[in-house]
């Protein structure tokens, strides 16, 4: 009898043990939340469609046109972090473009295409700003976060070696400009999309996705003929790019 007490009281302390168990609540462990704040580096590349420029040559205006351009550019910059529902960044860019010269016009008439030649190149520095507006909602698409923003500085406009065949060189100058962009796209979290998530060298990696205005206005060239004349820079952009932030 003393056994069977003795084995009784084991096992109603048993059950009384796990019974306690299941009343408390398992606690589950704190998983840090990474901020988004620091700082980041990165590159930006973009397809150019440049506006047509023109200059003064022996009493007329030729006018230029383009073909496609291309922009490519090193950017650093910081971000601050989220404020309310939105996440502001600033960055310094200098990039570098070209474009070839499609055909020379004067009065509407074009010059020859096949024999017109030269190009439009540029370096560009800007300060720019941005908004990161993170879009809450769940699932893939949380690692899509638009952006808008521009910059303000500068663009050295070369329009190097722009003439005709038979007639010559007629422009090759260049000169500095005030220079502005605006911008729109989004940010795509690469890990967070679920691609190159073994690789560490995509970690805190963003593909910026965008499109980009760019203008300049007042830029002075002499001609080869020394008439001086006034011309103006305006190009849209489809713009792509990497940021990493550390």
């Amino acid at each position: 009898m003393k056994i069977s007490a003795a084995l009784f009281a084991v096992m109603v302390s048993s059950t009384s043990s796990v019974f306690a168990a299941d009343l408390v609540a398992p606690v589950e462990q704190a998983v840090p939340v990474q901020s988004t704040s620091g700082f980041y580096i990165g590159s930006l590349s973009s397809v150019n469609f440049l506006n047509d420029t023109s200059f003064d040559f022996a009493g007329g205006a030729v006018r230029t046109d383009y073909d496609v351009g291309y922009y490519s550019a090193l950017r650093a910059g910081y971000d601050f972090g989220s404020y309310g529902f939105v996440s502001p960044r600033l960055e310094l860019e200098l990039g570098y473009g070209t474009a070839s010269v499609d055909e020379h016009s004067v009065g509407g008439v074009g010059l020859g295409g096949i024999n017109s030649y030269g190009d439009a190149r540029t370096f560009q520095g800007y300060v720019n700003g941005y908004i990161d507006v993170p879009l809450a909602i769940d699932g893939a698409l949380s690692a899509i976060t638009p952006y808008v923003g521009g910059g303000v500085g500068f663009i050295n406009l070369d329009l190097r070696k722009q003439g005709v065949g038979g007639v010559g060189t007629l422009m090759d100058d260049s000169d500095t400009a005030f220079a502005y962009h605006l911008d729109a796209g989004v940010g795509i979290n690469l890990q967070a999309l679920g691609l190159f998530s073994n690789v560490s060298l995509f970690d805190n990696t963003t593909l910026d996705i965008g499109y980009r205005f760019t203008a300049a206005d007042n830029f002075d060239f002499t001609a080869r003929d020394g008439t001086s004349s006034s011309a103006d820079f305006r190009s849209d952009a489809v713009t792509f790019g990497f940021r990493k932030s550390f």
